[in-house]
């Protein structure tokens, strides 16, 4: 197997930190999103001016979409080995399936699965399940395996002003289960237990891999310890029983940690995957 490489080109890149936990080759076209989550990451810090607005913009290093999707096509042929080993993720700097951005999002499904390169889709939008165009396209392709269609799912619509409602975004993954496409559920930022238990709940039936993240920027004390490990285990156990698969962000494993003995920490780890999906030994 060929060495990774640190890939940093105008559409693809190598994500750093935690974001990594989400895909090991990110795929950005734009800044800018018109969720207002409240949670939002890209809204803090020193990010926030150039990746924070509200207003869905392409980025500067593009003339115009076809420019972007011209790079696209060199970056995808220039590391194409290492996109075919960990496929790309859209998007970490906007929704990439809202109106704004789907048209590009597509085009880059098309380049990646003719280049055998997996998809992952991350999205709070459930609203391109109607637009006749974009299911037309899903609906032909040869291999739906190969595109990975993920929704964030908090349960607190209240905090998520502008996104399709948590249960939009469940049905428009069984829409998507239904016709052969894998899916998978972002539990993160987990707003509270109770909330994040109801959506796994909820999506079982259609979600075929969950990831399980906390809520970054908050207080040490945010999460009590007891509600948190039994929440986490009971999660885990009802995700697997259900002969779906789950993987603990780091800073939930940090969480469990604190709330078991090692024991029955490592017992309740070794049902989860690695970022990779290979299963914890």
């Amino acid at each position: 197997m060929a060495e990774d490489k640190i890939i940093n080109g105008k559409v693809l890149y190598t994500p750093k930190g935690a974001v990594m936990e989400y895909g090991r080759i990110g795929c950005n076209f734009y800044t800018g999103c018109p969720h207002e989550c409240e949670y939002c990451y890209l809204k803090r810090g020193a990010p926030s001016k150039q990746l924070g607005d509200n207003k869905v913009r392409l980025k500067k290093c593009f003339k115009d979409e076809a420019d972007a999707a011209r790079i696209l096509c060199n970056e995808l042929d220039k590391h194409l080995e290492q996109c075919q080993r960990y496929g790309i993720f859209l998007s970490f700097t906007t929704d990439p399936m809202i109106e704004e951005t789907r048209g590009l999002t597509m085009r880059a499904i098309s380049f990646a699965i003719r280049r055998e390169i997996p998809v992952y889709v991350l999205t709070k939008c459930s609203t391109f399940i109607y637009d006749d165009m974009v299911m037309a396209y899903l609906e032909n392709i040869p291999y739906p395996n190969d595109i990975h269609f993920g929704f964030t799912l908090t349960g607190r619509d209240d905090m998520e002003p502008k996104a399709s409602s948590n249960l939009d975004r469940i049905e428009a993954m069984r829409l998507l289960h239904q016709h052969g496409f894998k899916t998978w559920a972002s539990i993160e930022p987990v707003i509270d237990w109770t909330h994040s238990r109801m959506v796994v709940e909820l999506s079982l039936d259609c979600c075929n891999h969950y990831k399980i993240g906390l809520r970054s920027g908050i207080k040490k004390d945010y999460y009590d310890l007891l509600q948190s490990g039994y929440s986490i285990k009971e999660m885990v156990e009802k995700i697997v029983s259900s002969g779906r698969t789950v993987y603990l962000k780091e800073s939930t494993r940090k969480l469990l940690r604190q709330c078991f003995i090692e024991g029955e920490y490592e017992r309740i780890l070794s049902m989860t995957l690695d970022m990779d999906g290979n299963r914890i030994k």
